[in-house]
């Protein structure tokens, strides 16, 4: 079995010295409407609702590069379900759907034309298609994460950074068993698990792990230590703070929403960045791209306000 470092290796330095991603919501889920939860627990849509008309993923890292980011992380495999590159494993993907543009792929090579660091976001446990719908026994379902896990890490190139949520289906050893795919695949790529609302850093909710991702949550005051302990002996894991740059109602500001609305920059994103990176965590910021495949101008925009307030701030 794999397991965390207990010192700071070369790839967590690295990590560490990013501080600042774009996190990049865009799966079915843009394309459906309603609470977020009705579109897990609801009718399974089929592929060819996801139909954006104008994908400009190259767009999507332009705005990164140029708001200060240096790493991205894209929904490859959100809870639905469905699959943003051409799967063998299943045909609830873009290869059957209304636009077959592989989008892990272009993610990909538009993070590498634009100097940011690639990673991947990927549903371990919650699956409307696959687990739900089609009624995948345990080892069926984990034989199928495994075989999807892998066409990812190895058709892609290198992947800085694999995200793993949906935690709460999965049972005793399986986070055991995905955190050795990544590593058995891509030994330096990182395996960030979402430890939920209120997960500071302070605690462990879930193992293995090499980054603790606290979803709207924040580190201590005094700093994240990166130095925890897990049966007896400590290892070295930094902390990830993910929140979102929109308000949001129905989706809670993860996927676009009708009317959204930006956070104001100086009351709520340069607080959040700089509590964030000062408490010794990287910032996670979402963005909700849109039905046409594009981030809107709005938010955009607003990146870019933050951008420059953030240069203010450090004179």
């Amino acid at each position: 079995m794999a397991e965390p470092a207990t010192e700071r290796t070369e790839a967590l330095a690295r990590y560490e010295g990013m501080r600042y991603g774009m996190f990049i919501h865009f799966t079915m889920n843009t394309f459906l409407d309603g609470a977020f939860c009705a579109t897990v627990n609801g009718p399974l849509p089929g592929p060819e609702r996801y139909a954006p008309e104008g994908l400009d993923v190259d767009q999507w890292l332009d705005v990164a590069k140029r708001a200060g980011m240096r790493y991205a992380v894209l929904t490859a495999k959100h809870y639905v379900g469905f699959a943003l590159w051409d799967s063998d494993c299943s045909d609830y993907d873009v290869a059957s759907s209304g636009c077959t543009t592989d989008v892990v792929a272009e993610f990909v090579k538009a993070c590498r034309r634009h100097g940011l660091a690639p990673g991947l976001y990927y549903a371990l446990g919650v699956d409307t298609a696959h687990r739900r719908d089609r009624g995948m026994t345990d080892a069926e379902w984990y034989g199928h994460v495994h075989r999807q896990m892998g066409e990812l890490l190895t058709g892609y190139g290198p992947i800085s950074v694999f995200w793993f949520d949906g935690l709460g289906p999965v049972g005793p050893g399986r986070l055991q068993e995905a955190y050795d795919v990544v590593k058995a695949h891509q030994p330096d790529c990182l395996v960030v698990v979402n430890h939920g609302h209120g997960s500071n850093g302070s605690r462990l909710r879930y193992w293995p792990t090499d980054v603790i991702a606290g979803e709207r949550t924040l580190p201590p005051p005094q700093g994240h230590n990166p130095r925890l302990e897990h049966d007896g002996t400590t290892y070295y894991l930094p902390m990830e703070t993910c929140d979102t740059s929109a308000q949001g109602t129905f989706s809670k500001g993860w996927f676009p929403e009708p009317g959204e609305q930006m956070k104001e920059v100086q009351r709520e994103l340069l607080p959040l960045y700089r509590k964030a990176t000062e408490r010794g965590a990287n910032l996670l910021l979402n963005v909700a791209v849109d039905r046409r495949g594009q981030i809107p101008a709005a938010t955009a925009e607003r990146l870019l306000e933050l951008a420059e307030a953030i240069e203010k701030s450090k004179t």
